[in-house]
């Protein structure tokens, strides 16, 4: 009887190891440290608005979000544009990738440059008027984070952009150098999956300033950009030395569950047509690029995970609950030889 007892024992431990190897792994979870990591400054985020620009109550091509650190509040802070994709009118999709940012010690500003069938040619002027009174509101007002100021009290700005918005983010880069549009000049700009080529009219990209930060990124599954947007942005701005620019891929990785994409809409943290809402492509691209860039632009710090030519902290995606390295980003170093098998 006993010996019974001990082989039924075995068997059934038999099949719950084999049951348990046959899960598939678990993607990698949010480092503790580092841009993209759990390492926070501030303990809470505080929402305001929905508000208007001036002259504009209540047309959504001019409305926007402030989104401040909190738990400690700051008496100041460098400034974030936050532009969306198209279509993607409610920053709930972005909730958790802009309350990393402002976690880290950023005011974030969300603009909805699109009221609904709004003209493309007009989204770039809505999001300037945006954030210019968005800009004024933080400045003017006691109960909220001022806009830190650099040595010549130039307000210290910076843009992040997904889709429509990443291609508008580069946009408002070079409008700044016309007199008459009077925004900052971004310190960093970050581009993720820019599209709009085609509809939204182009800028002159070569008014750019050389000292700004910029990151371009494209997925391997893009099948709604792809890359020519953001080659329309790399070709055109032979200004900005290479130590401040760098172009990345991100890679597909189907290993486990859920799968980790790199299509269109990874950046958005509702699941919109996606396969998750927040995972390691949120902690290990949006979070950690964004941050990184912000961090190497504003404070001098972790240029080597926004800039780093492909080096390990850039690139590097985590491992999958099995122990397997994720399919790390991939530096282009000339973006117009780079081959993808999404069609732009």
């Amino acid at each position: 009887m006993i010996k019974i007892s001990i082989v039924f024992f075995a068997f059934i431990v038999t099949i719950i190891s084999s049951n348990s190897f046959a899960q598939p792994p678990m993607p990698p979870i949010q480092p503790l440290d580092g841009p993209g990591g759990t390492e926070y400054v501030h303990g809470a985020v505080t929402r305001n608005g929905p508000y208007y620009a001036k002259g504009h109550n209540k047309d959504n091509n001019y409305k926007y979000y402030i989104f401040e650190p909190a738990e400690p509040m700051p008496v100041e802070a460098p400034v974030v544009l936050f532009l969306h994709a198209w279509l993607a009118y409610d920053p709930y999709e972005y909730r958790f990738w802009i309350e990393h940012m402002v976690r880290k010690g950023y005011v974030v500003v969300w603009a909805q440059y699109d009221g609904w069938l709004t003209f493309p040619w007009k989204y770039a002027e809505h999001a300037r008027i945006t954030w210019k009174d968005a800009l004024n509101r933080l400045d003017g007002d006691e109960f909220h984070v001022r806009p830190e100021r650099n040595l010549e009290e130039e307000m210290m700005t910076a843009i992040v952009g997904h889709s429509a918005g990443g291609y508008l983010s580069a946009i408002l880069a070079s409008d700044f150098a016309w007199w008459w549009i009077k925004i900052p000049k971004p310190y960093a700009v970050v581009s993720v999956l820019p599209g709009g080529k085609g509809f939204i009219p182009a800028s002159n990209f070569k008014k750019i300033d050389p000292s700004t930060k910029l990151v371009l990124i494209v997925g391997d599954e893009d099948d709604v950009a792809c890359k020519s947007t953001a080659m329309r942005i790399w070709n055109y701005i032979p200004q900005i030395p290479d130590e401040n620019k760098d172009f990345l891929l991100v890679q597909s990785d189907g290993r486990g569950q859920p799968e980790q994409i790199a299509n269109h809409y990874f950046p958005n943290n509702s699941g919109f047509f996606d396969t998750a809402t927040v995972d390691a492509r949120d902690f290990y691209v949006t979070f950690k690029l964004s941050v990184a860039a912000l961090n190497c632009a504003f404070r001098g710090v972790d240029c080597e995970y926004a800039l780093g030519n492909g080096s390990f902290e850039q690139v590097y995606m985590g491992e999958w609950s099995d122990g397997q390295p994720m399919n790390a980003l991939i530096w282009v170093e000339d973006p117009n030889l780079l081959q993808l098998t999404c069609e732009d």
